[in-house]
């Protein structure tokens, strides 16, 4: 019988297919196809998150248990010998792992995610499907080659007549300088990446504001500033991206080369789509053009673009890449493979010597690793801030940075802190990899002390080794800590008959312990049946008792070992005592209130709602409502009270509430501050003024004091007249006061409080002296003529009459004066008359020329003439 073949799926990373029993995760046969399909696209700027299929190598439509596999083993291929040295890559992924865990165990993240992946799978089929296709032309080069390649089947007139068909030409596109990819570039392209921002110009128009050259040091500076006020992983890699930002703004070019390099990239990588894309982003934003150096009109920006991409030969572009890589023996291979014009034999002559010199630096190194290994390493990095080779990295393996000469632990809470010693290696970038066991806690630190939370009640050491740019080297470890944690949320409460304590057991704690202590020094330990609790009935009422409760762990060698433990007191409630000491100060909007603490019994503060306290006494709690409303409760000894919760009342009453029973202690009252009122104001209606100001908080009596020839001086001016008014009775109808005598009447507010005066507040209304008249027809034989009358004993100010037409006028100058008297006034009516010209009805009215003296005008209807 024939075997049943292995059923197989299909891989989203590779596209093959997968046998059921290699799935899920990796065997060691695939690290070198990981390392191509994860590792090489990671470093070279790939996004993990783009396909966490392809990462974590798990088909489509992966089962539970496959991801839970995945997600274990594909990390422990991250710390195998041939990943470990790409430690970028690793790094990101490890980065990247916890939300790759949350999307692959989620159902409902992992089918977002999986349509994502299908949805990027189909553009590039497209972008295949369509190749060239909308492109306006083809350069001379892509002609020949196409006429080329099919073997003499099409001929160039073809070729061109097809391009005519699809409305396309035979056309060069522009020269376009295209910057290396430098390890800047991919250093801010990673750094922006964890940021989750897509680019260098969206990070410069968006959170600075600005764009390319127009950024400057203010800009940066502002930046750092507002960084400064937040914490997290996010403000360093932030502060990694301004820190570049800084250097390439230091050069003569500027930012220029990195936002070219970044937007010939996205240009490039949309060649993938189609030639739409690259044109539609090459027009989407022209001052990008303008700040990347690069050809404003986006046509010729999109066609050069394209043709470098599908088209030209190149070699120069890989020959940049390599040197820019630092990879100058393949650099040199490229120059070497080809017939070189006159400019560039220079060059690859010129880079032959360069290899020469830095193979004979890595020789002379290979020979000082046993005699001077920190003087070896010294050469081998100075050689590769100009050549990658692996022969360099592998020396630096061979001439390990020296390891802290101590690290030290100790307990800090619910953590434990770990310093160690500088390493006493010289060359090159050190620093540190701290790790708990297994688990690594710091991947890449160049500080000296470090904060972890270990698994409580288990020994723990630490191991820290010294990095030399990134390459591992000496390891030295702590001592074993036990890390023992007090319990939590620890809380007691008292009965009539016990003392009873909660709490919650910190992890890793298998119990607890409870010591009772006495006021006479007495000591017993305490029974925890659940370890998270305790019911002690052996207890008196009104004593006061201590509680120590001590977390307990496993420890080392099976013994037990408990935590320093937390105090508590408890008491159980006989009579409740008094309390006779209660004192409250003012401050600012706020009443503290402080007394001595009775154990096991909390202060409830009340306040009389008549301002009026209850005498001393015990009573039933029920009935405690007498003493007012309750505006705090404390067993602390202290208590603060807001103002605004007072409602204005200043006494306070103290009541300890101990079972069924109350006892009302003696209360005490805000001594306030006495502030002057605000906002005095006096209006004046005849002889009434009408005072009016804004009452301090505490106020609740004021004294108005006035009086004419001058300002009061004081409260107590003898010279003044005097008037209490309450705030009750100023709500109810102000302050009015009568004020018959004319000129200037000062006024004086301050607040009363106990025979105690506030500072005083003054205020002036003025009285006019007042004159009547009056104004009406004369006998009936002398048509149209009127008579003015001036009444009352005081002498009349000059005086204008004015008329006009339509309305009544308002002032001297609003209309026609058709008489002035002047003062004192006439003993008899006068005669005037209204002129004809003025058309009717005509207004009359008088005015006063003198400031100081009013008059009183009659009735409207009076001084109207039809």
């Amino acid at each position: 019988m024939a075997a049943t073949p292995t059923p197989s799926r299909r891989c989203p990373a590779c596209g093959g297919d997968m046998a059921e029993t290699e799935l899920p995760g990796l065997r060691e046969a695939d690290v070198r196809a990981y390392l191509v399909d994860v590792i090489t696209p990671v470093e070279t700027g790939w996004s993990p998150h783009r396909n966490l299929f392809r990462v974590y190598r798990l088909p489509a439509d992966c089962t539970t248990d496959e991801i839970d596999s995945a997600l274990t083993s594909i990390p422990k291929l991250w710390g195998t010998p041939e990943l470990r040295e790409h430690t970028e890559a690793v790094e990101r992924l490890r980065r990247g792992h916890q939300t790759a865990v949350r999307v692959l165990r989620d159902p409902r993240e992992r089918s977002v995610h999986r349509t994502a992946v299908a949805a990027e799978r189909t553009a590039l089929a497209k972008v295949v499907d369509q190749f060239l296709r909308s492109a306006p032309g083809m350069p001379t080069t892509a002609v020949a080659a196409l006429v080329r390649q099919s073997a003499g089947r099409w001929s160039r007139p073809d070729v061109l007549a097809a391009l005519e068909q699809h409305r396309a030409v035979e056309r060069e596109p522009a020269s376009l300088d295209v910057p290396p990819d430098t390890f800047r570039s991919r250093r801010i392209a990673a750094a922006l990446a964890d940021l989750g921002i897509p680019s260098l110009w969206e990070y410069l128009t968006r959170n600075l504001s600005a764009g390319g050259p127009d950024i400057h040091a203010d800009v940066l500076r502002r930046r750092r500033a507002h960084l400064r006020t937040r914490r997290g992983a996010a403000v360093a890699t932030e502060e990694t991206v301004l820190k570049i930002v800084q250097q390439a703004l230091d050069e003569p070019d500027g930012l220029s080369p990195l936002l070219r390099h970044e937007f010939l990239t996205e240009l490039s990588v949309a060649v993938l789509v189609g030639y739409q894309e690259v044109s539609f982003l090459a027009a989407a934003d022209p001052q990008r053009c303008v700040a990347s150096g690069l050809p404003r009109d986006p046509d010729t920006l999109a066609y050069a673009v394209w043709c470098r991409r599908t088209h030209q030969s190149d070699w120069e572009s890989d020959y940049r890449q390599a040197v820019a890589d630092g990879r100058l023996h393949a650099a040199l291979a490229v120059l070497s493979s080809r017939r070189l014009t006159g400019d560039w034999e220079p060059v690859r002559d010129a880079l032959a010597a360069t290899v020469d010199r830095l193979a004979a630096d890595v020789a002379a190194a290979r020979e000082l690793e046993d005699t001077a290994p920190e003087d070896a390493a010294a050469r081998y990095l100075a050689a590769a801030r100009e050549l990658t080779d692996p022969a360099i990295e592998s020396g630096l393996r061979r001439c390990p940075a020296v390891a802290p000469a101590e690290v030290s632990v100790r307990a800090d809470r619910d953590a434990v802190v770990i310093t160690w010693q500088e390493s006493t290696s010289t060359a090159g970038r050190l620093t540190y990899r701290v790790s708990r066991g297994g688990t690594v806690i710091a991947h890449d630190t160049d500080a000296l002390t470090l904060s972890d939370v270990p698994p409580s009640g288990v020994p723990t050491s630490y191991a820290v080794q010294t990095l030399r740019n990134g390459v591992p080297g000496g390891m030295a470890h702590s001592r074993e800590i036990v890390l023992v944690p007090d319990v939590l949320d620890l809380a007691v409460e008292s009965t009539m008959r016990s003392v009873q304590g909660r709490w919650r057991l910190p992890p890793g704690a298998v119990g607890a312990s409870v010591m009772r202590s006495g006021p006479l020094g007495d000591t017993a330990e305490v029974a925890t049946p659940d370890g998270t609790g305790f019911d002690d009935t052996a207890v008196v009422p009104g004593v006061q008792y201590r509680y120590l409760v001590r977390a307990r762990y496993p420890g080392r060698a099976g013994e037990p070992e408990d935590s320093a433990g937390l105090a508590v007191y408890g008491e159980c409630p006989g009579n409740p005592r008094q309390v006779d000491d209660l004192r409250a100060g003012l401050s600012g909007d706020t009443v503290e209130l402080t007394w001595s603490r009775q154990s096991g019994s909390p202060l409830v503060i009340r306040v009389p709602h008549d301002g009026v306290a209850p005498a001393p006494q015990v009573l039933r709690a029920a009935d405690a409502v007498v003493a007012g409303r309750v505006v705090a409760v404390s067993d602390t000894g202290r208590a603060s009270v807001p103002v605004a919760d007072l409602a204005g009342q200043r006494v306070l009453v103290p009541v300890t509430v101990s079972g069924p029973l109350a006892a009302i202690g003696a209360a005490t009252r805000v001594t306030a501050p006495l502030e002057p009122v605000s906002g005095l104001h006096a209006r004046r209606f005849g002889p009434q003024v009408v005072l009016s100001w804004q009452w301090p908080m505490w106020a609740t009596d004021a004294r108005v004091v006035w009086r004419v020839d001058g300002p009061p001086t004081g409260p107590l001016d003898p010279q003044a007249t005097v008037v209490e008014i309450s705030r009750s009775a100023y709500a109810g109808r102000g302050a009015r006061i009568t004020a018959t005598l004319p000129g200037e009447h000062w006024f004086g507010v301050s607040v009363v409080d106990s025979a105690l005066f506030g500072p005083m507040v003054t205020v002036c209304s003025t009285r006019l002296r007042e004159v009547r008249y009056s104004i009406r027809r004369a006998a009936w034989w002398r048509r149209g003529e009127l008579l003015m009358a001036v009444h009352g004993p005081e002498p009349a100010p000059d005086i204008a009459v004015v008329a006009k037409s339509g309305s009544r006028p308002l002032a001297p100058e609003d209309g026609v004066e058709i008489l002035r008297l002047p003062a004192p006034g006439p003993p008899e009516p006068v005669r005037l008359r209204v002129p004809r010209e003025l058309r009717r009805p005509v207004f009359l009215r008088a005015f006063s020329l003198d400031e100081t003296v009013v008059l009183a005008h009659p009735a409207p209807h009076l001084l109207v003439v039809p």
